[in-house]
C-alpha cells in the first residue's frame, strides 16, 4: 500500500508537470522594470537590446556577428526602448524600433528557464517587414521570416530569442510573446528515487 502509493504521487509529478502558457505583454510603458525584467506566472524575462551583422546561414561563428547586449560592449550603442506600442531598440541617431536603420538593430529576451516559444505579436508591422529570427544566439534557418502577425514558433525551445530587423524596410516593435515553461523531469525523477528510499527504509523498520 505504501510504495504503490507513493509511485502513483510520483507518476503525479511526472506526467502533470507541464505548465501552462506565458504570455508576456509590453504594450505599457512600464512592462519593464528598471533592469529591463518581467515576470509571468514564475518566468522571468530580461531584454537586451544589440546590433548584427546580416549573413546567411553558413556555419560561420555568429559570435563574430552578434553583439547582443550592447551594454557589454563599446562597439554598439543601442538600449532596450519601451512603449505603449512595444519594446524597440533605441540609439543615438536611431529610432525607438526594431529597424535597419544605422546599422541593424537586434532585441534579445532572455529567460530564466528553457521555454517553448509559441507565438510573437508585433506593432507597427506592415508588408515590408521582415525579421531574422535566432534562438539561443544561433540564427534559425529560413534566415528571414516574413508574413501575417502574429507570427508562430512553434517547435522552438530555448533560453533566449533574438529578432533582428536586415534592411532598411524593416522597422516594427515588439508588442507581445507566448512561451510555455518546459518542465524538468529529472526533478521528478529524483524525488521519485527519494520516495522509494523511504519506502526501503519503512521495510526495513517493520522486519
Amino acid at each position: 500500500m505504501f510504495k504503490t502509493s507513493y509511485a502513483a504521487a510520483a507518476a503525479v509529478m511526472l506526467i502533470g508537470g507541464s505548465a501552462s502558457a506565458a504570455t508576456f505583454d509590453f504594450t505599457s510603458s512600464s512592462s519593464l522594470d528598471s533592469n529591463k525584467q518581467m515576470t509571468v506566472d514564475g518566468v522571468t524575462l530580461t531584454a537586451y537590446a544589440g546590433i548584427y551583422a546580416d549573413k546567411p546561414l553558413s556555419g560561420a561563428n555568429e559570435d563574430e556577428i552578434l553583439h547582443t547586449d550592447c551594454s557589454t560592449t563599446s562597439s554598439c550603442d543601442r538600449s532596450v526602448y519601451q512603449g505603449s506600442s512595444g519594446l524597440g531598440v533605441a540609439g543615438v541617431a536611431d529610432g525607438p524600433f526594431i529597424d535597419g536603420f544605422f546599422g541593424n538593430d537586434l532585441l534579445t529576451l532572455s529567460f530564466s528557464q528553457t521555454v517553448d516559444f509559441s507565438k510573437v505579436d508585433f506593432s507597427f508591422w506592415d508588408d515590408s517587414d521582415s525579421f531574422d529570427l535566432f534562438v539561443d544566439g544561433q540564427l534559425v534557418a529560413p534566415e528571414e521570416r516574413s508574413g501575417e502577425t502574429p507570427f508562430w514558433l512553434s517547435g522552438l525551445r530555448g533560453t533566449s530569442i533574438s529578432f533582428g530587423a536586415d534592411s532598411w524596410n524593416d522597422s516594427y516593435k515588439l508588442a507581445s510573446i507566448t512561451v510555455a515553461p518546459v518542465p524538468v523531469p529529472a526533478a521528478g525523477l529524483m524525488l521519485l528515487g527519494g520516495l522509494g528510499g523511504l519506502a526501503a527504509l519503512r521495510r526495513k523498520k517493520k522486519s
